[in-house]
């Protein structure tokens, strides 16, 4: 077993894996007495167009989120839900973009919990029958998420930045896609994706980790596990411009909502890693619109704003960075906000001050099982792996990389979003 060790904070997270190439991640806190356990698999919303060996295919957009639907029943009569819940443990799962995550969470009974998940998962059982019930309820969900009012901002932002990319299609897929969904769809991408070497397991809490490694290996290694396909995910490529520069639309709001996008080439800053770009992008965005910023205090003194945030992330081959605000002067801000984006600074103060911050917040974050489990598949899916210098890097963060990144953001590609109360 491996330690990947973060030695100025004193924290070590275990690394191992089984012989069918199940990745292993542990991280033990012995100050608790729960555990928290993930099974994901690299594969999400946007993985629509594969291709095993030379043959290609197309399936429904939603079908990640339905198979971790469907994936809950075990039998005709039983599913994962009354397992656990004999145990006293919760359950959950959920679908992003990138990759599809079941959770366990308890207090005791960790190996059979454990040791249940990876049975369930790693069991097929589908049938005509589950699909035709889940759809049912899928489609509920949709209709549900229709309504909500963040949910049509993100979604609609996304087609106004995007001509190819699958983030423009809702997770869940909509009601015509989820009716379009067959069982073959759903037993052909388990199959492809739903393989060890395409997933990987976190388990935080207090335990001894050699034992649940022991336990993990000997509950696969007993398992048939077939040879992996290899496939090969299909991206369309993504032009550089937006679709929409601006756009009004209206949803269930009692004060208007924007959401100003940014669409930036991320060949701009490939002097640097993913996440040190994004590292100090988040911290030039704090420290201009963030709780401490002067202007984020002068927008609320002025009653112009009720709430403000950033968002940024990397999506291929562009960084993304967004304003989000609720005001009832849509209009004025925009140009507000447009005109801090022209002008965003940074001081070796400011910058020092929210290193500070971020630094802390990281080793009070190593308190919670939740925070590192989480943050450990971040890692996995966004960075390719965890890096153990990361928070010391966040200590001594550099003014003059600082500046550099300041000077490559792009700004003349954006797209405003402004939601307007219905009538």
């Amino acid at each position: 077993m491996k330690k990947i060790e973060f030695k100025k904070l004193g924290e070590t997270i275990y690394y191992d894996e089984c012989e069918c190439g199940l990745p292993i991640y542990l991280w033990v806190n012995e100050r608790v007495s729960n555990f928290y356990a993930t099974l994901s698999v690299k594969y999400g919303s946007i993985d629509t167009k594969f291709k095993v060996k030379d043959k290609e295919y197309t399936v429904p957009n939603g079908i990640a989120h339905f198979l971790e639907h469907v994936k809950f029943n075990e039998s005709a009569d039983t599913t994962a839900h009354d397992y656990f819940n004999k145990l006293g443990a919760s359950i959950n799962a959920f679908t992003t973009f990138e990759y599809t995550s079941y959770e366990v969470y308890g207090t005791e009974n960790l190996k059979e919990d454990v040791t249940h998940l990876l049975d369930y998962v790693y069991t097929p059982y589908f049938t005509d029958k589950a699909t035709a019930k889940e759809k049912g309820i899928i489609i509920e969900e949709v209709k549900m998420g229709a309504n909500r009012p963040t949910q049509q901002l993100y979604y609609q932002m996304n087609n106004n930045l995007f001509h190819q990319d699958n983030r423009r299609f809702l997770v869940t897929g909509t009601e015509e896609d989820v009716k379009s969904i067959t069982t073959d769809d759903i037993k052909l991408v388990y199959n492809t994706f739903y393989h060890p070497k395409n997933m990987f397991l976190v388990i935080t809490g207090n335990f001894n980790p050699y034992e649940i490694v022991s336990l993990v290996k000997e509950v696969m290694r007993k398992k048939n596990i077939p040879k992996y396909l290899n496939p090969v995910k299909i991206y369309a490529k993504e032009e550089e411009s937006v679709v929409n520069k601006e756009q009004d639309i209206t949803g269930n709001v009692a004060i208007p909502k924007i959401r100003i996008s940014y669409k930036i080439p991320k060949k701009r800053f490939k002097k640097y890693s993913d996440l040190d770009t994004l590292t100090y992008l988040r911290l030039l965005l704090n420290a201009n619109f963030g709780a401490t910023s002067d202007l984020r205090a002068d927008l609320l003194e002025k009653e112009l704003i009720t709430k403000l945030g950033t968002e940024s992330y990397i999506v291929g081959d562009y960084v993304i960075i967004s304003l989000v605000c609720e005001t009832k002067y849509p209009h004025e801000l925009e140009k507000i906000l447009i005109n801090a984006m022209n002008n965003l600074s940074i001081t070796k103060t400011r910058l020092s001050r929210r290193a500070k911050c971020n630094y802390a917040e990281g080793i009070y974050g190593f308190d919670d099982i939740e925070y590192v489990n989480t943050m450990v598949q971040d890692f996995i899916i966004h960075f390719n792996g965890i890096d153990n210098e990361y928070f010391e890097r966040i200590k001594n963060l550099n003014i003059d990389i600082a500046r550099d990144i300041l000077k490559s953001i792009k700004l003349d590609n954006y797209s405003i979003l402004t939601m307007e109360p219905e009538e």
